[in-house]
């Protein structure tokens, strides 16, 4: 009985320590590459630095955001027409864990 429950503790003390290593990645300011796709950072899209972008600021030549600019209205979650910095990163977020 007392080897099972060493076993149990040493299976619970490998998961405190490895499960925060394969956490979902997060979208960090001023990087270029969050995660696996190649979107840019909100600050390098919010070009008159307003903190919020507008669809006109989404690059129509940037592959990454092609999704972006064509169901903008879907990440727009509070429907004021412009994407809040949480609203962008929820969206690229969404990209790189294959929700969108």
């Amino acid at each position: 009985m007392t080897y099972a429950k060493s076993g149990l503790l040493v299976a619970l003390w490998y998961a405190m320590w490895t499960i925060p290593a394969v956490a979902a990645p997060t979208v960090q300011p001023g990087v270029r590459n969050p995660g696996a796709t190649n979107a840019p950072s909100f600050g390098d899209l919010d070009k008159n630095h307003d903190g919020k972008l507008v669809r006109s600021e989404i690059p129509k030549d940037e592959p990454a955001l092609k999704q972006l600019r064509a169901h903008f209205h879907e990440a727009d979650l509070d429907g004021n027409g412009s994407l809040s910095k949480e609203e962008y990163q929820r969206y690229v977020s969404n990209i790189i864990s294959g929700g969108v």
